[in-house]
């Protein structure tokens, strides 16, 4: 049986790693200046012995403050950026609204859900995938709308990586994600040409809806 990576574990894994890769930068910033750890210190608030030990990724408690500071005395600008570390599963409401979709579709439509890029180390996933012979659709359902405009870029990237046809975001039909679409306005109809009544109708008869779509159910 393969082993499941455990998240917290590699992310312990994953800090050591940053702290010696930025330790190691600060040293050779430093050194390429020209300072001591003892200057280097002086100018943040810090002992040597403490610089030597951030430097050598020692220091298991260390706030980005300090780093940033750290490296702003030797030259230095710290930079910390996070991205989608794996799939998050499909929750009950998400699948609800799937299968609401799902029984609106024609037969011939082949379903998959929870798809993942096909890029190497890439961890996200489209929700679920349709395909006929002539027709590849990348469907994203949300259940609560938040920022309209990042969700569906967002979307809109994985069909990319995935080279689907079609883009299909389904969206329940509730009274705050019906004011979210308003809001977006132009946004929403120009991105998604195809609403949910013709989307339907193509659906249910197993052809390809022609354009991107927004299906509301």
């Amino acid at each position: 049986m393969p082993n499941r990576s455990n998240p917290v574990h590699d992310a312990t894994r994953l800090a050591a790693w940053v702290r010696m890769t930025v330790g190691r930068e600060l040293r050779i910033a430093r050194v390429s200046a020209g300072m001591t750890q003892r200057q280097a210190g002086r100018s943040i608030g810090r002992s040597a012995s403490r610089i030597s030990r951030i430097e050598a990724g020692k220091v298991t408690r260390v706030s980005v403050l300090e780093l940033s500071r750290a490296a702003a005395a030797v030259g230095l600008k710290l930079h910390v950026t996070v991205h989608p570390g794996g799939r998050r599963p499909l929750d009950a409401p998400q699948l609800g609204l799937l299968r609401a979709f799902n029984a609106r579709l024609h037969p011939s439509w082949r379903r998959q859900l929870e798809v993942p890029m096909p890029i190497e180390g890439d961890l996200r996933a489209v929700d679920e995938v349709i395909r006929i012979d002539t027709c590849v659709c990348a469907v994203e359902a949300f259940t609560r709308l938040a920022d309209v405009q990042r969700q569906v870029r967002a979307a809109r990237i994985k069909q990319r990586d995935l080279r689907a046809d079609r883009l299909v975001l389904l969206v329940l039909g509730s009274r705050a994600n019906r004011s979210m679409l308003r809001e977006a306005g132009p946004v929403v109809r120009e991105a998604f040409p195809v609403g949910t009544r013709a989307a339907l109708r193509a659906f249910r008869a197993g052809q390809d809806p022609g354009g991107d779509c927004l299906v509301i159910l």
